[in-house]
């Protein structure tokens, strides 16, 4: 899970300081990138996503409600910038972890590179399969480390909405991907 910024940067930066707003965007920029090419699977949609995140929270911090994590608020602008700029592209992409995450979660169990590309290759089909909501879910809270709480907030669903899109998605998962074993 990222770390919060402190409260008088966002001080700040509602107020106008524009390096504190400086200072939010170096914090979270790969946090907001990261969720963004989740949604997009792709590099350069994932960055126009991330500044246009930002620019939104630049124009609504203000808005801001302090009692609130600010990662929760600006995580559901990247939400909900990613699923503005998919419909503006008329595409519907699949998301897929990128394989230097992937090779920090798996284990290593003896298998060679191939396999690890072979795996990668069906958790990426895999996740693809899910929808939006289940593929953002099960990211935040498997991938990042998200409580169900924190993650119910950003997809502005109920926790027990949260822990049942979870349990589909990893569900889902398990069934494309459980194969049989050759030994």
């Amino acid at each position: 899970m990222m770390n919060e910024i402190d409260k008088q940067t966002v001080q700040r930066a509602s107020q106008g300081d524009k390096q504190a707003f400086r200072l939010i965007v170096l914090h979270y920029a790969q946090a907001v990138n990261r969720l963004a090419y989740r949604y997009t699977a792709d590099a350069s949609y994932a960055e126009d996503i991330a500044q246009e995140t930002f620019i939104k929270a630049f124009q609504a911090i203000n808005r801001y409600q302090p009692q609130a994590k600010f990662s929760t608020w600006l995580l559901r602008i990247t939400t909900n910038s990613a699923i503005d700029y998919l419909r503006k592209a008329n595409r519907q992409m699949a998301t897929s972890l990128d394989t230097e995450d992937l090779q920090h979660d798996i284990p290593d169990h003896g298998l060679n590179t191939e396999d690890h590309l072979d795996l990668n290759q069906r958790l990426s089909k895999a996740m693809s399969d899910l929808s939006d909501v289940e593929r953002l879910a099960i990211t935040m809270k498997h991938h990042q480390g998200y409580s169900i709480d924190e993650t119910a907030k950003v997809l502005n669903i109920k926790s027990n909405a949260c822990k049942q899109t979870i349990f589909r998605a990893v569900q889902k998962l398990r069934k494309q991907l459980t194969v049989e074993v050759t030994v």
